[in-house]
């Protein structure tokens, strides 16, 4: 490719973070005047021609939800192919591009590899998919990266380094998600949804955080809510004289008579090691 390419992957069907971590990654490519674009599938949009996302008029019916969300903070390109979506974003003036996703995908070369792991899933009881939820065997990912960010606690981060990572310490660098809770969902109670990979992470997290859960509401991955659903959630919290909260994932498919009512999650990616990662990447440009 005429630029560098990052790609920023997973070995699971979903719920890794690889989102919030590409978001991560935009964010501090911006505060280094790094022209940095996202080249993404846009998986769940209606879009089959490469298309620049704009978050004013673009629903994520039409390119996504993840392309939409990460929108807010890079120039995104939905394209079905990664190598035209990358030359489409090299045209546009970007000096690399972020690759949400691809780390099966060998049409067109990496100059980094990022693998994104959840430390909360055990992948020695995983197999691979349509018998479980891996897109390959662990290993053989494992050696195509050159960083492997382990998202959770401190115990589930050491725990997930006993076990496949054992021999990989030099390529490791633990994350976790650090939410920002608005005062306004202190001390109330609280209706949460969403339609993520792995749901019951966000609704633990909540948990952990000692906010007054009442009910949970678990959807897909990717799900796309009916006013049905919506107006089902936002009457058990009336009635409970409760907020509904759910991800900013979720949040960007909500129709806007609906959103008025329902608080996002606003959730950061904390890396241990920052330096480590963002100064190799840097090189790429500079």
């Amino acid at each position: 490719m005429p630029i560098p390419v990052v790609c920023i992957g997973n070995i699971t069907l979903g719920g890794a973070g690889k989102t919030p971590t590409v978001i991560f990654l935009a964010n501090y490519f911006k505060k280094n005047n790094i022209k940095a674009h996202v080249v993404s599938r846009g998986y769940g949009g209606a879009f089959r021609d490469i298309v620049c996302v704009d978050p004013r008029t673009h629903s994520a019916n039409q390119v996504g939800d993840e392309p939409l969300l990460i929108s807010q903070h890079a120039k995104v390109w939905v394209s079905k192919k990664k190598r035209e979506g990358v030359l489409e974003a090299y045209k546009a003036g970007a000096e690399l591009v972020l690759l949400d996703d691809g780390h099966q995908n060998f049409s067109i070369a990496k100059d980094v590899n990022i693998l994104v792991f959840d430390a909360e899933v055990n992948l020695k009881n995983e197999n691979i998919f349509p018998l479980g939820n891996l897109r390959e065997n662990p290993r053989l990912a494992i050696d195509r990266a050159d960083f492997l960010i382990s998202i959770g606690n401190s115990i589930s981060n050491k725990n997930l380094r006993g076990t496949i990572f054992q021999n990989d310490n030099q390529k490791i660098i633990d994350g976790k998600f650090v939410p920002n809770i608005i005062p306004k969902l202190k001390n109330r109670k609280l209706v949460a949804f969403c339609g993520i990979g792995r749901p019951e992470k966000f609704f633990s997290m909540l948990r952990e955080l000692n906010l007054e859960i009442i009910k949970e509401y678990s959807f897909p991955d990717h799900h796309f809510y009916s006013s049905r659903q919506l107006t089902k959630i936002s009457n058990i919290a009336t009635k409970n004289n409760a907020l509904v909260v759910t991800t900013e994932k979720d949040f960007v498919k909500i129709p806007i008579t609906f959103k008025k009512n329902i608080y996002p999650i606003d959730i950061k990616l904390h890396l241990s090691k920052n330096e480590k990662v963002l100064s190799g990447l840097k090189k790429l440009v500079t």
